[in-house]
């Protein structure tokens, strides 16, 4: 069994079975999904089953040590990630948190906004962004502002190879200028040797690549919608490669969601291209149902039309 492996389930027991004074706090989630392509093929699959624990323990002052494990079964069961296993202490008043273990990098809009379940491409898989990796995290807040620093190996959640690794730096800091939290920016900056491959950023064999990033995000949240922004460049041993991304959710009615994403990449060798999607997403209690099409120039399959169940569940004791 690999060491991540054995490293969750022994948490998982020891959460489970603890006499300690704590809370503990579970999600499961269900992602189907059927697609149509150009040619008049039709596929499904079960995209993801997976979920989350969290067990806290608090003294007067609030949290203190937090343990936490995120993970699924991707693509009809085939594949088993762990996307986040940790231990975290916790400052007062959220000022400080220190995070040791698989955790989730400190980069652009995946402080507060993932794009796991959403039926649209990830505005990372281009541009070879991990989403978590192995090493110690340091988050907080300070006033209007926010920051994240991650020491981490720079496998993602490839194989672990040999330790410490290659080694990645990861920082971003955010802006918040109002109380209400309707805009944030953030500006992240990476450096180091990434394990990542093109299609899928968890494959066991991917791409090492020195490389120096940055990238700028911002969030606003105006009346109805939410709209988000991220752009940047990486720089490797190869070429430069810039990246624009967009995305929107405007409620039409209560039960009716619109959704907009849209990306551009261009390097230094080829022509700029990129994809687009509209959709709607439909709230229904703890099932969410989402109808969309994709445009992708780049692609074989150029047409898309998508078609995902997905379904979340929290509880607490």
């Amino acid at each position: 069994m690999k060491t991540v492996e054995w490293w969750l389930s022994a948490v998982s027991w020891w959460c489970l079975t603890s006499a300690a004074p704590g809370a503990l706090f579970l999600v499961w989630e269900e992602d189907l999904r059927g697609v149509a392509t150009d040619w008049g093929k039709l596929d499904g699959e079960i995209n993801s089953l997976g979920g989350s624990m969290r067990a806290v323990w608090a003294d007067r002052q609030g949290d203190r040590i937090i343990l936490f494990v995120r993970a699924e079964t991707a693509h009809n069961l085939s594949e088993f990630l762990v996307h986040e296993a940790y231990g975290q202490l916790k400052g007062p008043m959220g000022r400080w948190n220190l995070t040791l273990g698989r955790v989730r990098l400190p980069w652009g809009l995946l402080t507060d906004w993932s794009p796991d379940r959403l039926p649209h491409n990830s505005p990372y898989t281009g541009t070879r962004m991990l989403d978590s990796d192995n090493g110690l995290g340091w988050h907080g807040t300070v006033g209007s502002w926010d920051y994240g620093l991650a020491l981490t190996q720079g496998y993602g959640m490839q194989d672990v190879e040999e330790f410490p690794g290659p080694g990645l730096v990861t920082g971003r800091i955010g802006f918040t200028p109002d109380e209400s939290g309707d805009i944030t920016v953030g500006l992240s900056l990476s450096g180091g040797t990434v394990h990542s491959s093109e299609e899928r950023p968890h494959e066991s064999h991917g791409i090492e690549e020195k490389r120096i990033a940055a990238s700028l995000d911002g969030t606003l949240r105006l009346g109805r919608g939410v709209y988000r922004f991220e752009g940047g460049a990486r720089r490797t041993q190869e070429e430069w490669r810039a990246t624009a991304f967009v995305t929107a959710d405007y409620a039409l009615m209560p039960k009716t969601v619109l959704q907009f994403a849209g990306q551009l990449y261009q390097t230094d060798k080829s022509d700029a291209t990129g994809w687009v999607y509209a959709g709607l997403a439909v709230p229904l209690a703890s099932v969410t149902i989402r109808v969309g099409y994709q445009y992708e120039p780049a692609e074989t399959d150029q047409h898309k039309v998508v078609v995902q169940l997905y379904r979340y569940m929290a509880v607490s004791r």
